[in-house]
C-alpha cells in the first residue's frame, strides 16, 4: 500500500470537492456479454458464479482508481484488492462471505468453494472476518435482469469501497448478456474510469479463460 501525495495529485481539486458531498457515490449499470465464460464453465463443470466473481475483482485490480481508498484525510493506493460478497442462506436470508484476493484464479476458486460450503452447512454471519480497507463489495441478483441499482449506505464519511453487483443473464440477440452495476466514490473515480472498467471486464469475460 502506498499513499498519494495530495499536494501534487492531479485529482486534488476533485477529491476535495466531492469529499464534501453527503452522498458522493455514483452508479452505472451496463450489460456484459458472458457467452464465452459461460460456455467455459459448462464445459469444465465450474461454477459460473465463482468465475464471474473472480473476473469482477480481477478487473477492478486492473483499473488503478478502483484501488484508491480514503483513509481519514489521505488517500491510499492498495496493491491488491480482496472481494467480499453476499451469499444466500438456506432460510432465504443472506450472509457476508469473504472470498479473498482476486489475482490467481485457481487459488480464488478453491477458497471460494470452501467458503460457499461453509454457508451451505449453516454458517451465517453479517460480521466481516476481515476489516481491511482494500475490499470490493459484491452482490448478485440472479433473479433479475436489472437496468438500474442503488445500494443501502451508512453515509460514513470515509467509506470509499466500490460496490459491484451482477444480475440474471439472458439471451439477447444471439449473445448472453448479464447486467452489472458499478457504484464508486466520485472523489476517487470518474465516469472515464468506470468506462475503462466495463471495457476491460468485457475483454476478461471474452478472453481470460483462453489463457
Amino acid at each position: 500500500m502506498k499513499k498519494i501525495n495530495l499536494s501534487s495529485w492531479n485529482r486534488k481539486e476533485h477529491f476535495e470537492f466531492y469529499s464534501e458531498f453527503k452522498q458522493p457515490f455514483f452508479n452505472v449499470c451496463a450489460t456484459v456479454d458472458v457467452t464465452k465464460t459461460l460456455d467455459y464453465c459448462k464445459q469444465n463443470q465450474l461454477s459460473f458464479f465463482i468465475c464471474s466473481l473472480f473476473l469482477l475483482g480481477y478487473t477492478a485490480n486492473q483499473i488503478t482508481p478502483f484501488r484508491y481508498r480514503i483513509n481519514k484525510d489521505q488517500v491510499d493506493i492498495h496493491e491488491e484488492l480482496e472481494l467480499s460478497c453476499t451469499v444466500l442462506n438456506s432460510d432465504e436470508s443472506f450472509s457476508f462471505c469473504e472470498f479473498g484476493r482476486c489475482s490467481h484464479f485457481e487459488v480464488f476458486y478453491q477458497h471460494a468453494a470452501q467458503q460457499l460450503e461453509k454457508i451451505k452447512n449453516g454458517h451465517k454471519s453479517l460480521v466481516s472476518s476481515n476489516n481491511t480497507n482494500n475490499k470490493i463489495f459484491c452482490s448478485v441478483l440472479p433473479w433479475l435482469h436489472f437496468s438500474s441499482f442503488s445500494h443501502a449506505q451508512k453515509q460514513d464519511k470515509h467509506d470509499s469501497v466500490p460496490r459491484i453487483v451482477m444480475g440474471k443473464y439472458k439471451n439477447t440477440q444471439g449473445e448472453i448478456a448479464m447486467p452489472v452495476s458499478v457504484e464508486v466514490h466520485h472523489a476517487l473515480v470518474d465516469g472515464l474510469h468506470v468506462g475503462q472498467y466495463f471495457e476491460q471486464l468485457q475483454q476478461n469475460f471474452e478472453h481470460f479463460f483462453e489463457q
